[in-house]
């Protein structure tokens, strides 16, 4: 402590103990080194904050940690050199910037870090949330005059808040800006960091707790933290039939002002030893449309890529949604074992799909189903509806659902009714001017469809099963250090990421979110429909042929809602088109946004159109 605090007589002392006395304590060894390779992460998601859809809070993140007796800066991020930082190599003015910063001992009277982390003490003792302080870095006298002379023209206002682990603080997060906050920007701007302190403290504990670390898992998890909501418990639930617990949070939205419960995951047995996952999203305030919502994910992609879309519907407008992780999205829904054979199409459209609707009916047995599905999401969905009796005469199965007493309708989003992708990779346009010479009657069971399967079945019985990119960049990881290195360079140097990503206003953190928490595992089987559809007739066929899946699209009288992205590559307007037209509904609509593939889904302002413009067409179902 300050040696050069008078002493006081216990008689002289407050109820209460004054603020100057409190003591903060060095950090346990084992705490800092824990906290060292996280701390990127909080100024990551620092200058990520957006008062709106792309007005970005801060222009620098800097964390000042408790080292030994000192503060010190130990991590800074901006706007600009996000891209920089994301891939660990940390720009020289930023490396200045930090030796420069010395070290501040916690017991010096001026040390603004120490005073808002004591006064974030008495705060927490008393139930209260942790002081938000704003500093104009030019003015504020607390500001140590060797910090006045090393920061740059457009650091002139400050925002910090104490981080605490367990009950000790372990620093202070800044947020540095040009300009000084308006009211209406403190309003948007101080529950978010009341969020992320509250979201950084939770996590580390839940992690640090745990016998192994995983820190890509903490620093991806906590780059993700949903700002605009706040976790006020925490529990893990048994369900019946089910070996691992389900982890259930309650929450608050400050957006919606109203609570929330996330329950994940329901595991539910399908075929061979697979599983699908369901994560649901409760409002505290439901409507009473008598839908529930069903989101299907795509290619490649897991439940997550609906996080956003889910949060609308259900926070906003009220629905339980429920988002599904066919098999091999998640390591819940593969068999024991180290090898899992390939699943295809027909086993998400026959299997998987159907099993989740009657799993809903189970349990809200007095709603009707609507299917929101991206891409193959919504393939899923609209082939099993279209080929619903030609499956029943293939499978001889009485348990499949009826869709049309179990479905009231389905969004389909940038998905596909047969394969036509403008990626621009090369070699396709040749391949595809070779398949021309074809026949047109060409199916599965021609000589050169026999030769075309043979060649393409290599790929599961000579080489895998499956591609998991996830564990694909994981394993990059331990030669590029980050996993951020990677992703950067394939959304820079790989034009048809890019597109495939489809819209201009992406950032950084939601590059490798997408590539570390969304991108899955997906089998071989999947990709050879693909690929025949591709270059083969582009309808989207049943594994054996048996099946027209595209051809069966006119058997659909379900109401369908078609979004289609005017920059999609992957799912072009006209590949979309097609089944609108040719589907028997009296109740469809067509609308198109100006964004790419994956953009439909993950652009917030899009997003919220979606559910807005979707919410309105349910209302008519």
């Amino acid at each position: 402590m300050n040696d050069n605090l008078s002493p006081m007589t216990l008689s002289e002392q407050s109820f209460l103990p004054d603020q100057e006395l409190i003591f903060i304590p060095e950090l346990d060894e084992r705490v800092f080194d824990f906290i060292s390779k996280i701390w990127h992460s909080f100024v990551n998601k620092t200058v990520s904050l957006t008062f709106t859809d792309r007005d970005y809070c801060f222009d620098y993140g800097l964390f000042e940690v408790v080292d030994r007796k000192a503060t010190r800066i130990a991590a800074v991020s901006s706007q600009v050199r996000l891209g920089d930082i994301a891939k660990q190599n940390i720009p020289k003015e930023f490396a200045q910037f930090k030796k420069m910063t010395r070290s501040t001992p916690v017991s010096y009277e001026s040390n603004l870090t120490s005073n808002i982390m004591r006064e974030a003490i008495i705060k927490r003792g008393n139930g209260e949330k942790p002081p938000v302080v704003m500093v104009d870095l030019r003015k504020d006298k607390r500001i140590h005059p060797k910090l006045k002379e090393i920061i740059t023209e457009d650091m002139n206002h400050s925002v910090g808040i104490a981080i605490f682990f367990g009950d000790n603080p372990i620093g202070v997060l800044w947020g540095v800006r040009r300009d000084r906050l308006t009211r209406k920007q403190k309003e948007l701007l101080f529950p978010q960091l009341y969020s992320l302190s509250g979201g950084i403290s939770t996590i580390m504990a839940l992690e640090f707790n745990k016998s192994k670390y995983n820190f890509r898992f903490v620093r991806k998890t906590i780059e993700k933290i949903d700002t605009n909501s706040s976790i006020l418990n925490l529990y893990y639930t048994k369900k019946a039939g089910q070996s691992i617990p389900v982890r259930t949070i309650i929450g608050r939205s400050d957006i919606f002002n109203s609570k929330f419960r996330l329950d994940a995951s329901y595991i539910v047995p399908t075929s061979r030893g697979y599983s699908i996952s369901l994560k649901r999203f409760l409002p505290e305030r439901e409507n009473k449309t008598g839908k529930t919502l069903l989101m299907i994910p795509g290619f490649f992609c897991n439940r997550s890529i609906f996080d956003q879309m889910a949060r609308e519907m259900a926070f906003r407008y009220g629905y339980k949604v429920i988002s599904l992780d066919c098999r091999g999205r998640a390591k819940s829904t593969l068999p024991d074992g180290w090898f899992n054979e390939a699943w295809s199409i027909d086993d998400f459209i026959n299997e998987d799909f159907p099993k989740a609707l009657a799993w809903i009916h189970e349990q809200y047995p007095d709603e009707r189903i609507v299917v929101y599905g991206h891409s193959m999401g919504g393939l899923i969905a609209r082939c099993y509806t279209g080929s619903y009796q030609a499956i029943q005469q293939m499978t001889n199965r009485e348990d499949l659902p009826d869709p049309e007493t179990h479905i009231a309708g389905i969004v389909s989003i940038a998905s596909p009714d047969y394969v036509d992708m403008k990626l621009g990779i090369p070699g396709t346009n040749l391949v595809r001017y070779f398949t021309k010479l074809i026949p047109e009657s060409f199916n599965l069971h021609t000589m050169t469809g026999n030769v075309f399967n043979k060649l393409l079945a290599l790929s599961i019985s000579k080489v895998v099963s499956t591609i998991n990119l996830k564990s694909f960049f994981s394993n990059l990881l331990d030669f590029h250090e980050s996993i951020r290195q990677l992703t950067f360079d394939l959304s820079t140097q790989v034009a048809s990421l890019h597109d495939v990503i489809g819209f201009p206003q992406i950032t950084p953190p939601e590059v490798y979110l997408l590539m570390e928490d969304i991108i899955c595992e997906e089998s071989t089987k999947v990709m050879i429909q693909f690929l025949r559809s591709q270059f083969f007739g582009n309808s989207i066929m049943s594994f054996d042929g048996k099946i027209n899946y595209t051809e069966n699209l006119k058997n659909i009288k379900l109401p369908v809602f078609h979004i289609m992205g005017s920059l999609d590559v992957v799912a072009p307007p006209e590949t979309i088109k097609y089944g609108y037209n040719v589907i028997s509904s009296t109740n469809k609509h067509l609308k198109e946004f100006r964004q790419g593939h994956i953009g439909l889904v993950m652009n917030p302002k899009t997003v919220r159109e979606i559910a807005k413009t979707t919410d309105q067409w349910i209302g008519t179902l």
